[in-house]
């Protein structure tokens, strides 16, 4: 289950394009990411359920499992109810290259959004539809630019406004693996080598099955068969949830925004 460190690098390449071709102009500005727009989820208040519809089960009924399935059944369940949700919470971190990548994404069928920081640098990511909004704090810049000079220019030049580019940007697109969901969480989960099944456990608190390969263990819901946690070596990990409770973004206030294209992007 790699797929998930192909992306995270590509991410980061990603990012230091964008460094390359924003280089050049004004003074600088603070390192607050400031406020990142927040989806309202689709209910008020509503406590994120283990339970797909249909609804569950009377007390009375036993609500049945996939626990007793055989372990390419099982992901084959969760592949699929990966794909039927509308929209998911990812949040976790992982390694990549030995760069460290924190994360917190609510990813919808139109469009997605989150924070993310690459060894602690940190930048906010809108995604509507082909067009994405980015909008990065000085510590990134500082920490890709190593010229203090280019560094204060590019700050000053952005002056803390979301970058809106096109996802059908050569060197951008893979923004999309990230905050769009059919682009990037319906084929998160790939086994690599012999996947086995584990025991039964509780994990954030749903009962679930453990899928495991060579790379690591996905936790999968035993009634809803939705993936809720996925688990690597040390201490990468990404779990899932608010399913079908995460609304489609907004794009940032047009003041807020500043053109790729007038970076050079």
């Amino acid at each position: 289950m790699l797929k998930r460190r192909t992306a995270a690098g590509a991410m980061v390449g990603v990012l230091v394009v964008l460094v390359a071709g924003c280089q050049g102009s004004a003074p600088a500005t603070s390192d607050n990411l400031g406020t990142t727009p927040t989806p309202t989820p689709t209910a008020t208040s509503v406590t994120p359920s283990p339970v797909v519809t249909p609804s569950t089960p009377p007390a009375s009924t036993p609500a049945s499992t996939i626990a007793g399935l055989s372990s390419a059944k099982i992901l084959a369940k969760t592949q699929a109810a990966a794909k039927a949700a509308t929209s998911v919470r990812m949040k976790g971190s992982m390694t990549d290259d030995g760069d460290r990548i924190v994360l917190d994404i609510r990813l919808a069928k139109a469009g997605g959004q989150g924070t993310m920081s690459i060894n602690g640098a940190a930048f906010s990511l809108i995604v509507l539809d082909k067009t994405a909004y980015l909008k990065i704090s000085d510590k990134f810049w500082r920490a890709q630019i190593k010229k203090k000079a280019d560094a204060d220019a590019v700050i000053g030049l952005v002056g803390g406004r979301w970058i809106k580019t096109s996802l059908t940007d050569q060197d951008l697109g893979e923004l999309a693996a990230f905050a769009s969901k059919p682009k990037f969480f319906d084929t998160l989960f790939e086994p690599t080598g012999t996947l086995r099944k584990t025991a039964p456990r509780t994990v954030d608190g749903v009962t679930a099955i453990g899928l495991r390969d060579t790379d690591g263990t996905l936790w999968v819901d035993t009634v809803t068969a939705r993936p809720v946690r996925l688990e690597s070596s040390g201490t990468d990990a990404l779990t899932f949830s608010e399913y079908n409770q995460v609304a489609t973004p907004k794009a940032p206030p047009a003041a807020q925004v500043i053109d790729g294209k007038a970076l050079g992007m």
